[in-house]
């Protein structure tokens, strides 16, 4: 290719309109550019269609009249020849368009009178697809077209391709941003019920624990207090990690290095913090309304027949965010077959209790924690035990001594409310009907133990 093509070429393809989105200042760079390459006085771009039955022309210079054309509709039934050969050929080279097969329907309409004697149209190309051509007219008589000069118009065609990627990369992001928009509106919306939702649970609170006796707040707080507050906080996490993957990927969209997989990557996690937000607050939100309905009586707790392994592995999963933040791993073992008649409500209690103390107390500042809950069955007196176990800070014998006691709490003035492992007592000696037991040692972890029976009455 000779040096002139050469030097024009290397002009387009680093200006920085090429890659600007604005397709519009593209296809002026790329005309003036296949103007002056090939010193011709007329130069096109044309688009098919959606439905390939006609071809637009987005933009045509024409230098001979100093004029500029555009929305020129050719259909393809008028001039059959002509789009036969865009669909057939790689590049129509008309020497003598009124003679030339491909574009003499054009001769008495068109080529005459503009003086146009020579065309040379080369497709452009999307995405594997030929969606249009640039087509370049030479005024005069007959014209040679060298094979420098097809390589030329075909490499522009390429760098066109090229400029309609960044307008469609423009579009992306423009719709990436208003998804973000959204969904940090409904981030901020959930935020705003919770808040409220926290407000109103504080208030009552205060009124009860003012209001009641101490011998009967441990039962009274059960259906409120730090059961709750458990489910609100992993809501919190829930909100917090969906903002932080916003972040991430709003600066993945500022950095122009946004993939497809990390934005499907991004939306499920996105999706997942909302599913397991909205289930979270719906729990807190029944909590609050039954509190005000009437006192919490923990008899009332509706006894099912549970698959205990299933049940337990949806109490985990809605815990995730919780756990997640604090690196820990939890590891179930029971039976896949194991059916329990008991009440699953205070089951998933206790458990949310269990893991939000390990996570607060015992694994604050430490790495690679883990949780093990083991069901096992004893047949002859028809009872199951389920042990929680731990490997964070462990306790003294001084705080086991006490650790079932209401408000009693290491975290004092901290936000511990000392009422979680009280609650935890009342559900599994009432709702349950079992017994707890607690093992301990520093920096042994903690081992909490249930025995409870197959069938509640």
């Amino acid at each position: 290719m000779r040096q002139q093509l050469v030097q024009l070429l290397y002009g387009v393809s680093m200006s920085s309109d090429l890659d600007s989105g604005n397709v519009e200042l593209a296809e002026r760079l790329i005309l003036n550019a296949v103007l002056d390459g090939l010193e011709i006085g007329r130069a096109g771009i044309w688009l098919l269609n959606k439905e390939n039955t006609a071809i637009e022309c987005r933009l045509l210079l024409d230098r001979e009249n100093d004029k500029e054309i555009q929305m020129i509709v050719l259909p393809r039934d008028a001039y059959p020849a002509y789009f036969k050969a865009l669909d057939t050929q790689r590049t129509i080279t008309a020497v003598d368009a009124h003679t030339d097969p491909a574009t003499s329907e054009f001769s008495e309409s068109y080529l005459a009178p503009l003086n146009i004697g020579a065309m040379l149209d080369a497709p452009i190309r999307y995405k594997g697809k030929m969606i249009g051509i640039f087509c370049c007219e030479h005024i005069g008589g007959q014209r040679q077209w060298t094979e420098d000069e097809c390589s030329f118009i075909g490499a522009l065609a390429d760098l066109y391709g090229r400029a309609l990627s960044a307008q469609e990369n423009e579009r992306i992001n423009a719709e990436l941003e208003r998804s973000n928009q959204l969904l940090e509106q409904r981030v901020a919306e959930r935020t705003r019920t919770l808040e409220k939702t926290l407000t109103e649970l504080t208030d009552t609170q205060e009124k009860l624990i003012e209001s009641e006796k101490m011998a009967s707040l441990g039962n009274l707080v059960a259906g409120i207090a730090h059961e709750v507050n458990t489910p609100i906080g992993i809501a919190v996490t829930a909100n917090s990690s969906a903002k932080d993957k916003l972040t991430e990927l709003d600066k993945l969209v500022q950095s122009n290095t946004l993939t497809k997989a990390a934005l499907i990557d991004g939306m499920n996690h996105l999706n997942e913090c909302f599913k397991i937000s909205f289930t979270n607050l719906e729990r807190a939100a029944k909590l609050i309304s039954d509190f005000k309905q009437t006192a919490v009586d923990q008899s009332s707790l509706n006894l099912l027949e549970t698959n205990i392994k299933h049940y337990l592995e949806n109490i985990v999963h809605s815990l995730m965010p919780l756990t997640r933040g604090h690196n820990v791993t939890v590891t179930i073992k029971c039976d896949d077959d194991l059916n329990l008649i008991t009440v699953p409500g205070a089951l998933s209690q206790i458990i949310l209790n269990l893991v939000n103390n390990s996570c607060v107390h015992g694994f604050t500042g430490r790495q690679q924690n883990h949780i093990d809950i083991v069901v096992t069955v004893n047949h002859e007196n028809d009872t199951y035990t389920l042990c929680y176990k731990d490997n964070g800070h462990g306790m003294s014998a001084e705080v086991i001594h006490k650790v079932f006691e209401p408000f009693f709490t290491t975290k004092r003035g901290t936000g511990g409310s000392g009422l979680g492992m009280s609650i935890v007592y009342n559900l599994a000696t009432q709702a349950l009907q079992g017994e707890v037991s607690i093992a301990s040692e520093l920096d042994q972890g903690v081992a909490a133990t249930f025995k409870l029976p197959m069938k509640i009455a």
